[in-house]
Order: C-alpha cells, then structure tokens, then sequence
C-alpha cells in the first residue's frame, strides 16, 4: 500500500478522537470520560494524568498494551511452524494476559460503581463500562495491527473494516456515557467470573 494510503488509515484513525472533543470534556462536569480520552490513553501514557479520570484512563491504556502482547501471542500459537514448546509458552502467556485483563476491566467497572452514585432508572445496558472500553481497546489493536498488516499485503479491505468497526464503537461508548450521564441508561453491577488460574 502506498505511503499516502497508509497516512490516510492513521489519519482517520485520528478523527475518531478529535471527533469525540476530548478537549471539550475537561470544562465539563461529566462523571464519565469520553472516547476521545480512552482513545488517547491508548496511545500516550499522558492522557492518564487528569485527576478526575486517572483511573480508567490509566487501566485503559494499560488494556491497549496488554492486547497488544495478546495479539502477538496468539500469532505464535497459530503458527504451524511453531516448536510445540513455543506454542505451549503462547498459551500460557495468553492466560496470564486474560487474567490481568480481567483485573483490569475489574478496575475500572469499580471505579464506575463509586462515582456513579446516582444509577438512574433508565433501562439496563448489556455490559459495563469497563466490558466497552476492553472491547475499544481490541479494536484499536486490530486497526494498528491490520494497517501495518495491509500495508505489506497492498490491499486495504480489512483495514477499511476494522477502521469501521472502531469508529462505530467509539460512538457507541459516547452514545453510552450520555445516557448514563442523562438518566436513560443503567449500568450493570456485575464482574467477570471466568478464572484464568490462580493469582499470586
């Protein structure tokens, strides 16, 4: 894919963040951060250090790493060339990843549950904040990976569609903080219950 092509991808990566106004969230009394500032939190560790959202923001950019590893991991245990050893460290590596992700999601969700003190009596939404901002994070990973991915492969269909999915997750979170903030939707109280072995 040709340079421009692939500026064009990170470009409009960039527009889902200035879309969100994430400058124009710090003058406001919003109990939730928009997507702009999770998808900052992504990239720049900087973004964590506002007061009022350090952490979410701090657990969400530490979901972006941690996706980051998982993706390389589950490369290598795919790899029909891989030693069986290799394969077998992957998995291992995946578990422990999945784990701290659910610590992390874990984090956040609380995090909410204390802040929101008002839950509303909107009707109940389907995951919890820290569920959406996981799955932001996964998409993020997927369009940094599949732009570098196309970018070798001279053909931009998957980039074009993960970029899609993003940007509509993206709304959709800002679509979910605003009616929290209003009234219109509850947030569940609930936490994962999967275990990926035992914490030490």
């Amino acid at each position: 894919m040709p340079n421009e092509a692939i500026g064009g991808f990170i470009v409009a990566l960039d527009a889902v963040t200035n879309s969100a106004n994430s400058a124009g969230q710090l003058g406001r009394q919003n109990v939730l951060p928009a997507s702009g500032l999770v998808i900052d939190s992504f990239r720049d560790d900087s973004a964590c250090l506002m007061s009022s959202w350090r952490v979410p923001l701090r657990a969400a950019g530490r979901l972006a790493v941690h996706h980051g590893d998982q993706w390389s991991a589950e490369m290598i245990s795919r790899d029909p060339n891989a030693d069986d050893h290799v394969v077998a460290a992957a998995k291992r590596s995946i578990d422990l990843l999945n784990r701290v992700r659910v610590d992390l999601v874990t984090e956040i969700d609380t995090w909410v549950d204390r802040v929101l003190h008002d839950p509303g009596t909107g009707p109940l939404h389907t995951e919890t904040i820290g569920s959406v901002i996981d799955r932001l994070a996964i998409a993020w990973v997927r369009c940094q990976r599949l732009i570098d991915h196309e970018a070798q492969e001279r053909s931009a269909s998957q980039a074009d569609a993960a970029l899609r999915q993003f940007r509509e997750l993206a709304r959709a979170y800002d679509d979910l903080v605003r009616d929290v903030r209003e009234g219109c939707r509850r947030i569940p109280r609930w936490r994962a219950l999967k275990s990926y072995g035992e914490r030490r």
